[in-house]
């Protein structure tokens, strides 16, 4: 039995002083919420978790179906009506009908190509950021080796031996601006399911980074990997990444990604000691407490590297002063010292597997 709200409208008073020219609203009862459009048109749609899209539909067609699990306050633009109702989870309530006072002449409606392009730029940065998985932004060794290719490409003379930093500037950061979304799902737009997270720091060689996982995997070029500069959007400001990583790392992309891999791999270098970045003490600590994964060590710690003290563990900080807060209080709720976790990894020698699965 389906129940419409808008034309023949009954659900309350004020719903009911209302009706929408160009939307139909009904649920089941099964808790299904179903929306169809009553003439040829496009609808920007709100979602009640603040995702936006736009549909273009024929009269008679659904627009959106199945809504069990969103909701809130939802949001409907036509060329001729601004729609807001509420969706509790079996039915809509609330109508607010409001009539746009001029109507734009066709002539002055978006063109096709226009109207394309505005919704792709949509899909692209929200839906294949938000919408796919965390555990899904992976790059293949062969991806990665072809990256590696372009970089020694675009870095010759002194700048030939690049760190991650100035890769991610001069040659990602141009590369994803346009799409808006991470290099992995500018590659892979479907996302392909990780099976490596691979932890590291940033000061170090690029080309050093990749040859040593190569030199790891016989089976690098197949291997799916996570690793923070290619699974991260790195064009988007402070605020959108805030967003994105959520209000706990326990919560974060870093986290889903950690627990769903098979191995968990420390990548270590000689320009700098990892375990001096907070993120990176963060990870081993939440693969310790939360991952069910094969743990390994490879390459060498920088000389005469402290296992303690300093500004390592505990002490090491990040770029956002909002995160170092974040991250510290994430560490102590897991109830683990991460200090000795820390010295451990920095003890172990290039190809000890620090826990098995």
């Amino acid at each position: 039995i389906l129940a419409q709200v808008g034309v023949g409208c009954c659900c309350t008073s004020t719903a009911m002083a209302q009706q929408s020219s160009d939307l139909k609203f009904s649920f089941a009862g099964n808790g299904d919420g179903m929306i169809y459009v009553l003439r040829d048109l496009t609808v920007k749609i709100t979602y009640a978790n603040g995702f936006t899209e736009e549909r273009t539909r024929k009269a008679g067609d659904l627009v959106i179906a199945g809504l069990r699990l969103i909701i809130g306050l939802w949001k409907f633009e036509t060329d001729a009506e601004v729609v807001q109702i509420n969706w509790n989870g079996s039915q809509w309530t609330g109508l607010d009908v409001k009539s746009k006072a001029v109507l734009a002449p066709p002539a002055q409606l978006p063109q096709d190509s226009q109207r394309k392009a505005q919704v792709q730029q949509v899909k692209s940065k929200i839906s294949m950021m938000k919408l796919i998985p965390a555990n899904r932004w992976g790059i293949t060794g062969k991806q990665l080796m072809a990256l590696a290719d372009q970089v020694v490409q675009k870095f010759t003379g002194r700048d030939e031996n690049p760190n991650v930093y100035e890769v991610v500037e001069k040659l990602i950061k141009p590369l994803c601006k346009e799409s808006g979304v991470s290099y992995a799902l500018l590659l892979n737009p479907k996302g392909i399911k990780c099976s490596t997270f691979v932890t590291h720091a940033w000061f170090e060689s690029f080309l050093a980074f990749v040859d040593d996982i190569r030199d790891h995997y016989p089976d690098f070029e197949t291997r799916v990997f996570w690793i923070c500069f290619t699974a991260n959007p790195q064009t988007w400001s402070p605020a959108e990444l805030s967003d994105l990583l959520g209000p706990s790392a326990l919560q974060s992309p870093f986290a889903i990604a950690i627990q769903q891999c098979d191995t968990f791999l420390i990548v270590r270098n000689r320009s700098k000691n990892l375990y001096s970045r907070l993120w990176c003490v963060a990870e081993l600590v939440l693969v310790n407490a939360y991952g069910d994964c094969v743990v390994e060590v490879i390459g060498n710690m920088p000389p005469r590297a402290q296992e303690r003290g300093g500004d390592i563990g505990l002490n090491a900080t990040c770029s956002s002063p909002e995160d170092v807060e974040m991250l510290r209080a994430t560490i102590e709720v897991t109830g683990l010292d991460a200090n000795s976790l820390v010295a451990e990894a920095i003890r172990a020698r290039p190809g000890t597997v620090l826990r098995s699965a």
